[in-house]
């Protein structure tokens, strides 16, 4: 569904990234990691497990990962909070925000949260 959703965002040029995951604490998983690819400001692909080349890794537990996605907190908060740590390619940051704070990402992410089970 993310993919289909994140397909039809409007393009951005240059905003290309690869970004990896790492959630903690997810209940009965333990850790779990998944990539997202975007590509032009739209969602590319999202699969589980470890991406080649990302350009930054991104690690969090999953009360943060939950709250981030039912938009409870912004990015910003949470790294602001200290639960968020960020490695690597830290200069293409900027391109994610611009990514994720456009109103049409935001409107996906909130349908994705609503026929989301956490």
């Amino acid at each position: 569904m993310i993919r289909e959703l994140g397909a039809k965002l409007p393009e951005l040029p240059d905003a290309d990234l690869r970004i990896q995951y790492l959630v903690k604490d997810v209940p009965q998983r333990g850790e779990v990691r998944y990539g997202l690819i975007i590509e032009q400001g739209r969602i590319a692909d999202v699969r589980e497990g470890v991406i080649d080349d990302p350009s930054f890794a991104v690690t969090m537990p999953y009360e943060v990962s939950v709250r981030l996605h039912r938009l409870e907190l912004t990015p910003p908060e949470a790294a602001a909070s200290g639960q968020v740590t960020v490695d690597g390619g830290k200069d293409q940051l900027p391109i994610m925000m611009n990514v994720v704070g456009r109103p049409e990402y935001q409107a996906m992410v909130k349908e994705l949260a609503d026929i989301t089970e956490f």
